[in-house]
């Protein structure tokens, strides 16, 4: 009996594991201005072009607002450049943000 839980505590230890690594990728974007954001993107850092849309198309983000998204882009890279544009075109871009350190990124519009 003690080696049946001591072998499902290993895998449920595993299996959490596993789970942590792979939603190590999700971020929760904050929208921390007062205008809605219209674009999101993430590159990661060995790419020069924005290589991924995380909005569905019509979707935005509005003030206030946040969405949870998965910014892997299958490369297993945890090093992304993170792009908002807002509706009055404006652009807020973080380089070098940590996806599997890292879990929200609140944006703000720059001055």
């Amino acid at each position: 009996m003690k080696r049946i839980l001591a072998s499902t505590f290993c895998l449920l230890a595993f299996g959490s594991s596993a789970s942590q690594a792979r939603w190590g990728r999700r971020v929760q974007i904050i929208n921390r201005s007062s205008s809605s954001i219209e674009y999101l993107q993430a590159s990661n850092t060995d790419h020069q072009k924005w290589a991924k849309e995380l909005l569905e198309p019509l979707r935005m983000i509005h003030p206030g607002h946040y969405i949870d998204v998965d910014i892997d882009d299958g490369s297993w890279h945890c090093r992304y450049a993170l792009r908002a544009v807002f509706v009055d075109g404006r652009e807020a871009v973080q380089s070098d943000f940590d996806v599997c350190a890292n879990i929200t990124w609140a944006v703000h519009v720059p001055d």
